[in-house]
Formats: C-alpha cells, structure tokens, sequence
C-alpha cells in the first residue's frame, strides 16, 4: 500500500459534484460570505508531500506558513463555518488529519479554548517539528502534535469529540478503511468533518484526483457514519459532515 503523507495546507482548494445534491442542515450559512471570491493564486498550485505522482519536498515549513497560514485564507476556506460545523464545546478534544502548518490548528483551538485539546495529525516529520515549536502560539488549547504513517489517524477508540480533514481526503489511498478508523476514534455523538475540492472548481488538485462529494459520503457512510452535505458558502468547496450516532 503507498503511503499517503497527509499536510492539511499542502493539498489544495475546491471539488464537488458538477451537479449539485441539496445540502442538509447540517451546519448554519454564513450571510455575510462572498462566494465569489477567488481563491489566491498561491492556492492553485498543487502541493503533496507523500502522493507518487505530485511529490514535493516539506523538510522546511517555514518556505510555506506565509501562504497556508495567511489572515487571507479565512475570505475562501470559511474556518468559521467549519468550527460550526463541528459543534463543539469548550474543553472537548479535537482532531485536525492532515495539519500542516496549523491554520486550521489555531481555529479549532480558540473553539476548545484552555480547558481543550487539538490533536495536530500530519505524516511529515518536519511538519510535526514546526507545530511543536509553535505549539504556545496555536494556543489557548493543549496542542497536541501526532505524526502517523499516512495510513491511519492513530487514534485510540473513543478518543476525540471531533474531527476534521481540510483539502486531504482525495489523496488517502484507502478511505473506506480510515474512514473505519476515524469513526473508532470518536466519541459517541462526534462529527467528522470532510472538506475538498468541487470538481469544477477553477483552482486545486488536478482534476483528476478530485472526487465527487457523492463519492466522500460513501466513504464515510462505509466507516459507519451518517453523512450529510453541510450547508456551507466556500466558493471552491464541500463540506461533508458524518456523524457517530
């Protein structure tokens, strides 16, 4: 089985179905988005550190935290609406498959707030190097730097109230079976939270690799999961929300 290192910002934006499902409500819209806003030209360069076919060097983060960490990001990738997708409490622990530099680490973070905890997941060494070093700025939460194979998210059962994977999915390998993993590592009553590129979308992955969110939610439904599309306002995404009933 190829290994697939899994860098939250190294993957890129946008992919769903080129038609459409109807969006349950599984998160609220935000009024105020503008979703036509384009998506910065640094976002439309694929980046992947572990996949065969796109491999590209993360021995020095620091080349990549000015983009993937950028204040700008927040106009297209909506991080808000994704924390509300999650419904979290404070003081609950959280996971982020795939953190990168930790721009999703820093949001989910204010969300759990001091009593928290982030579980920064990423498969590069040098990533979970760089996110132990800047673990007291991530803060308030305990953040909680994990390297994994690329294969599984490593959790111990029941471990997380949540769990997020931003612009990642489409480059594991075996999705049904981490999918599975996933689902073992949350809590009764936890969501999992997928977001990745619209397949029309004018910038991310090549298009080859992209998938139809049809296709993420018979992966997440074959991990066990009720699925639902979330009611989201990215301009170059979707946003699958299972649920462990």
């Amino acid at each position: 089985m190829r290994h697939t290192t899994l860098l939250f910002m190294s993957l890129v934006t946008g992919g769903m179905m080129g038609c459409k499902k109807p969006r349950e409500s599984a998160a609220p819209v935000v009024e105020n988005s503008k979703v036509a806003e384009q998506v910065p030209e640094q976002e439309q360069v694929h980046i992947h550190g572990g996949h065969e076919h796109h491999h590209h060097g993360f021995d020095d983060p620091t080349k990549f935290e000015n983009q993937w960490n950028a204040p700008e990001r927040d106009r297209w990738q909506h991080p808000e609406e994704i924390i509300a997708a999650l419904a979290l409490s404070p003081g609950a622990t959280v996971a982020d498959i795939g953190a990168g530099t930790g721009y999703m680490v820093a949001h989910l973070s204010k969300a759990v707030g001091d009593r928290g905890t982030v579980i920064a997941i990423d498969a590069a060494p040098a990533m979970i190097t760089y996110l132990t070093n800047r673990s007291a700025d991530l803060g308030p939460a305990k953040i909680v730097p994990q390297q994994v194979s690329g294969e599984s998210p490593e959790l111990p059962d029941d471990r997380v109230d949540g769990a997020i994977t931003v612009n990642t999915w489409h480059h594991i390998n075996e999705r049904e079976t981490y999918a599975k993993k996933v689902y073992s590592g949350l809590k009764r009553g936890g969501k999992f939270v997928v977001v990745d590129s619209e397949v029309d979308a004018e910038s991310g992955p090549p298009k080859a690799m992209r998938l139809e969110a049809g296709r993420v939610m018979q992966d997440l439904e074959a991990g066990g999961f009720r699925v639902v599309i979330a009611h989201e306002s990215m301009p170059q995404h979707y946003m699958i929300v299972g649920h462990k009933d």
